[in-house]
């Protein structure tokens, strides 16, 4: 359908004219229908230029190249790192909750607590157990949340790490959340299903889980190696590696202290920690 204004931002059209100039949208719009919502969805992930596909493949052969070029301005050119991570971090979700058992309901255990001498020590070992199953539920459910803040963790590390070498913060977590992004993906086609498929093996779901880190620090410090070019030459791949195994391990110690630290809310505790840090 064609209109004197633009139906998006209600501009004034020049005719004849094919894009708006306030807002770039096609001046020539027309109603929607089943077929034209089949084309646009299909076009809008397989584009041969910015589909997710492109980018999946990029982020599989040339990540550095990947995040320079759309670090260096050419964004066009790929799909969206953000609406990138929101779909592969909504199917991490989903497989989690499909392959791994789901945190069943807290009940306490009865012989424990009538092994348990006092009445305050059975409602510490109640309260903390009620706690570790909240956060069970809470990972089980949101794992994307999780991974959000991963990736500002990770770029603060980077952009530490390699502050000389050009890149402000905000360059390093677009950088960061395509890398971390696409590792996640080992986890969604190989850790969950591998969990999933040995539920009663509790040696093979750790298993999984520990090869799902090796291949994302390996991930990593291959594309931080790539990434972040000295004078014309890639960066030591050994200084990559050490940076991508310290990310990985600061924030699996990250993630288990903020764990205890809900879990083991007491004074006694909360002075530990402090003299420890």
């Amino acid at each position: 359908m064609s209109s004197p204004t633009c139906l998006n931002c209600a501009a004034t059209l020049d005719q004849p004219v094919n894009f708006c100039s306030h807002c770039g949208q096609p001046s020539n719009t027309h109603r929607l229908t089943i077929r034209h919502f089949i084309h646009e969805s299909f076009h809008a992930v397989t584009h041969a230029d910015k589909g997710i596909f492109h980018l999946l493949a990029g982020l599989a052969t040339k990540p550095g190249t990947v995040a320079r070029e759309y670090i260096a301005g050419r964004r066009k050119a790929y799909f969206n790192p953000f609406t990138f991570f929101l779909i592969v971090m909504g199917v991490f979700v989903l497989s989690n909750n499909y392959f791994t058992a789901t945190p069943k309901p807290f009940k306490p255990d009865e012989k424990v607590l009538a092994r348990i001498p006092t009445r305050q020590g059975q409602e510490r070992y109640l309260t903390m157990s009620r706690r570790g199953a909240e956060v069970s539920a809470f990972t089980h459910k949101h794992g994307n949340v999780i991974a959000m803040f991963a990736v500002p963790f990770f770029a603060l590390l980077s952009w530490l790490f390699y502050r000389r070498k050009g890149y402000n913060y905000a360059e390093h977590l677009t950088a960061n959340l395509l890398f971390v992004t696409f590792s996640n993906i080992a986890f969604i086609i190989i850790v969950y299903p591998l969990q999933g498929l040995n539920r009663s093996n509790s040696s093979m779901g750790m298993f999984a889980l520990a090869l799902g880190f090796i291949l994302q620090i390996l991930y990593l410090t291959w594309c931080y190696s790539r990434f972040l070019p000295l004078n014309g030459r890639r960066v030591n791949p050994l200084g990559a590696f050490v940076l991508s195994i310290s990310g990985v391990c600061l924030w699996i110690l990250l993630t288990m202290t903020v764990t205890a630290l809900y879990i083991y809310r007491s004074p006694a505790f909360l002075n530990f920690f402090t003299r420890m840090f």
